[in-house]
């Protein structure tokens, strides 16, 4: 095992301009903001001495992006790491283990440089003895489709940021396709509708009388506001745009063949997504100038990453000689930087291997 490991580690290092090890203590409310506040019931909190709320590191992208704007880098950079993450409520192995990775920030061409990674996560597969079981999504395509169903602004956001959890993003279909009735939001939703979110968060708060930031009943004027606007935008007038991304989520197919299996979706349905397939095709294409065999990668339209900055590309690797989850796991996040510095905006794409989850002997 640690043999592996140590090839894993020289492979993503001959990878990388920079080895970091981001401190073990991490500003706990970034984590809740952008994996949501379901994830607060994972982090192992502590508090600083300003009285700031910290946790011990639960993952490794965030701090390394965080550790990336704190040097001011302007050049793109390629990072390794390997350390220990802490996570309640695993649904299997230890809260402490460890990970190893690479994320790689502000590399323009983003199809050739999601071949680029997607190859070096086999290489290192590899090294540590997998037999490559493999599952792609991608949520380019996912987004193109909201906005070629004509969905509203706010809408488009919701579901693109729920992509990849299934719940999430099941409530928010359900909400979507559904009549919000004869009560108070139905009789607000008109009103609201035209004015901005500023305005409708006063309204409701002036209706209702729930002060926005003291919840009532777990929901704030803000939650509650949200809500109606939601309501407002759809009103069950976009049940036909839900059966049709359902009938997208069914999609699979083998990557060599998955833009064709989304067009002639597109054409079934009379939707044009024709650039998101273009750009789709294009990256297949460089995967396979990287010498990666698309006919052996399982493409799921409904595939995605459950944490919400997530925006593109996205992959898991498991080991095909176990029942296991993933071993290796990634995607690209072009949003994350921009929402941890509004003033900063650029590409981003990584992968974490769960070192705690290599099978027991390599792959023959």
């Amino acid at each position: 095992m640690t043999d592996r490991i140590d090839k894993l580690m020289a492979t993503l290092e001959g990878s990388s301009e920079s080895l970091i090890l981001p401190a073990l203590l991490q500003p706990a409310d970034i984590f809740v903001e952008l994996a949501g506040e379901e994830f607060r019931k994972r982090l192992f909190l502590t508090e600083g001495a300003d009285g700031a709320t910290l946790c011990l590191r639960p993952d490794f992208t965030i701090p390394v992006c965080l550790e990336h704007l704190r040097q001011g880098r302007d050049a793109p950079m390629a990072y390794a790491y390997r350390g220990k993450i802490f996570r309640k409520r695993r649904a299997s192995g230890e809260p402490e283990f460890e990970q190893a990775g690479t994320e790689w920030i502000g590399h323009d061409d983003e199809m050739a440089t999601d071949a680029r990674l997607f190859a070096l996560a086999f290489e290192c597969a590899a090294d540590v003895g997998l037999a490559p079981k493999v599952r792609v999504g991608d949520q380019n395509v996912f987004t193109a489709l909201t906005e070629a169903l004509g969905l509203s602004k706010t809408w488009r956001t919701r579901l693109t940021t729920a992509f990849g959890d299934e719940a999430r993003l099941s409530g928010a279909l359900d909400r979507l396709a559904r009549k919000s009735g004869d009560g108070i939001a139905a009789r607000l939703a008109p009103s609201l509708a035209k004015m901005n979110r500023d305005q409708a968060r006063a309204v409701v708060d002036a209706i209702i009388g729930i002060p926005e930031h003291v919840p009532a009943g777990g929901r704030s004027s803000r939650d509650i506001a949200e809500r109606i606007l939601e309501q407002a935008a759809s009103n069950g007038a976009h049940a036909d745009a839900v059966a049709a991304m359902q009938r997208y989520f069914a999609l699979s197919a083998p990557l060599d063949r998955a833009a064709d299996t989304i067009a002639a979706f597109a054409r079934t349905e009379g939707l044009v997504l024709d650039n998101a397939i273009a750009r789709f095709a294009e990256r297949a294409d460089a995967m396979v100038a990287h010498g990666i065999d698309t006919g052996a990668i399982a493409f799921d339209a409904g595939f995605g990453r459950r944490i919400g900055y997530y925006t593109g590309f996205v992959f898991e690797i498991s080991d095909a000689g176990s029942a296991g989850p993933e071993v290796i796991a990634g995607g690209r996040y072009d949003r994350l930087i921009a929402l941890l510095d509004p003033a900063k905006s650029l590409p981003a794409i990584g992968f974490s291997v769960w070192l705690d989850r290599l099978p027991e002997k390599g792959a023959a």
